[in-house]
């Protein structure tokens, strides 16, 4: 369970955060820059996250970087054989430490090569193994097109947006609430807002998008007391990668409903409740 599937599998949370937290109905205005190059669009959103990830890390000194998601791939793989069921001659934890390599490479020369983004590409197929215990059967394989886009992706990142912040949060978790629901760790945190990364066709705000933001907002509510480095947010924001466009909006549509502490105890019950009938 986590947060999407929080989201996902229960209808009445779903329609409470619709009436309760109206989406913000606005008009992205961007266009598409960077077109899919194939249809592995899972894969490539992922794999966008460890590239931007990378970008910042590269540029702040000060950056709060949270362990990857694709380490818990491999321990997973290894609690439950699945790596049993890979070729004899391919180790998920080589395939990890290439990519540890290729990324301190990266951090200490600023090149971004082919090489490293095909290992985000594997890094992705891990995340995956954690996430929904899906275990890929292309490790090692990069198409020359996800290489391409994955580039171009890097290229168009607007670095006004993303460069010059003094709090830098990559990959942030909300402490005891994210266990709460199982699982939640946000993209990224620059000052005082948070940002959700969407690589998508459309810069559309979408109800799906604007639930998980609130669900974010929510859990970091919760453990403010616990989360020493998590600032107060004031704002909520989707980057839209394939457009380069950061769509940004004041948080106090959360934290400033009139009804948003009743909402958040009810939140929690919810969770608490659900979460013990997983």
């Amino acid at each position: 369970m986590s947060l999407t599937s929080f989201l996902k599998d229960d209808g009445e949370l779903r329609i409470l955060i619709d009436e309760t937290f109206e989406k913000p109905e606005t008009e992205i205005g961007a266009e598409r820059v960077a077109e899919p190059q194939t249809t592995n669009y899972a894969l490539i959103g992922t794999a966008f996250d460890y590239v931007l990830r990378f970008k910042l890390e590269r540029h702040y000194d000060n950056v709060d970087s949270k362990p990857w998601v694709a380490h818990q791939g491999v321990a997973v793989a290894q609690l439950t054989d699945m790596a049993n069921d890979l070729s004899p001659e391919l180790s998920l934890e080589d395939v990890l430490s290439d990519a540890e390599r290729l990324h301190q490479d990266y951090l200490e020369t600023g090149e971004l090569t082919d090489e490293l983004l095909a290992a985000t590409l594997d890094l992705a197929r891990l995340d995956r193994i954690y996430r929904d215990m899906s275990l890929s059967d292309e490790f090692g394989e990069a198409n020359e097109s996800d290489i391409k886009d994955l580039r171009r992706l890097y290229e168009i990142v607007p670095e006004n947006e993303f460069l010059g912040a003094d709090t830098v949060l990559l990959n942030p978790v909300f402490g005891s609430a994210s266990k709460l629901v199982g699982g939640a760790d946000a993209d990224l945190v620059l000052d005082s807002s948070l940002i959700d990364i969407k690589t998508v066709k459309e810069a559309k705000l979408k109800a799906g998008y604007w639930r998980q933001l609130v669900g974010y907002a929510i859990l970091a509510d919760i453990a403010s007391d616990e989360l020493e480095h998590m600032p107060e947010f004031t704002e909520l924001g989707i980057y839209f990668s394939r457009h380069g466009k950061l769509w940004r909006t004041s948080a106090s549509r959360v934290y400033g409903h009139e009804k948003y502490e009743d909402f958040r105890e009810w939140f929690r019950e919810r969770a608490e409740s659900h979460f013990k009938n997983e």
